[in-house]
């Protein structure tokens, strides 16, 4: 598979660039969440190495690099906190006040390009955003920053005019199929489309939901929304088997009910939403929006934004949950 998939423009700019030693040294590569960016970015640095080193020593970077221990590279993200056993919050300003210890030192390696990654900026503070201004405004001859973003609009006004933006749009459903192929060899074709238009064509996303039992019981929820008794045995015994769900795979299936309810509002009010999407699963659902008032679709949605974060964050009854969320009604 091209490793450039998708970004094949995006890739040769800042190939050519590069060559021509014309690279700006502060990059932004943005684009949705779960695109490819990453991926994207190491294949750009593996392409940046192959010219500059000998290709004989070529396979211990890339070694390194795929392992994350080149010594050249320095790649920053939100920092596991061994009290709460799960992810910090922000990247923190001790994190980039290292950096800039690492962006004065010398290359140890016959002056080799120097690379910091900052995956994802939109998880900078206000302090570390600050802090990594201050490395942006005094560049480094042969060190390159790249920032990685799912939400530009999210980094300050100051650090975005300070660098080159590389946009990378979504995939294109043949792109999207050649990718999910590759990582699901007996996946077909209309599975591969409910997933493109679920994740808005993205691949890392795509993958998240990738789950036979959501697949299959997709269109018993839909069947459930135009019952006329909210709370009839099916609905209950529907949320019985969601509630079978570990967390992480129940908060897929929450984040499908609510891209459902918003695309039946979107039809209540009169947007034509049928032709944004491929998949005939999701097709025949929202022609169920005739059978659901727009009142039930904003109370079901309503509840949910008002009850998810509780159910996790206090391990509420599943169950209880979800027999509350069907049997909201108008």
């Amino acid at each position: 598979m091209n490793e450039a998939l998708g970004f094949e423009k995006e890739h040769q700019y800042l190939l050519n660039a590069f060559k021509s030693n014309n690279l700006n040294n502060s990059i932004i590569i943005s684009g949705q969440k779960g695109i490819g960016k990453n991926t994207f970015l190491f294949n750009i640095i593996r392409e940046f190495f192959k010219l500059s080193i000998d290709s004989n020593k070529l396979n211990h970077h890339f070694n390194l690099l795929l392992n994350n221990t080149h010594p050249n590279v320095k790649y920053i993200s939100k920092e596991f906190d061994e009290k709460t056993k799960k992810l910090k919050s922000y990247i923190n300003i001790d994190q980039i006040r290292n950096l800039k210890n690492f962006s004065n030192e010398s290359s140890l390696i016959n002056n080799l390009l120097k690379v910091i990654i900052i995956d994802s900026a939109d998880d900078l503070n206000n302090n570390s955003s600050n802090s990594i201004l201050k490395i942006l405004e005094e560049p480094k001859n042969n060190t390159f920053i790249f920032l990685i973003s799912h939400q530009l609009s999210s980094l300050l006004p100051t650090i975005r005019s300070r660098c080159l933006k590389i946009k990378c749009k979504n995939h294109n459903i043949d792109n999207f199929k050649i990718i999910l192929q590759n990582k699901f060899f007996d996946i077909d074709n209309e599975h591969i489309n409910f997933l493109y238009d679920l994740s808005n064509g993205s691949p890392g996303v795509a993958i998240k939901f990738n789950d036979e039992e959501i697949f299959d019981l997709f269109d018993e929820f839909s069947s459930s929304l135009i019952l006329k008794k909210p709370l009839s045995y099916n609905n209950i015994i529907l949320a019985s088997k969601l509630a079978e769900f570990d967390n992480d795979k129940l908060k897929i299936f929450i984040s499908i009910l609510k891209f459902i309810l918003l695309n039946l509002s979107k039809i209540k009010i009169g947007v034509n939403v049928f032709d944004l999407y491929i998949s005939e699963k999701i097709k025949n659902l929202l022609i169920s929006s005739d059978h659901i008032s727009q009142k039930t679709i904003m109370k079901k949605l309503e509840y949910l934004i008002n009850n998810e974060n509780d159910l996790f964050t206090y391990n509420l009854d599943k169950r209880n949950f979800l027999i509350n969320f069907f049997s909201v009604a108008e």
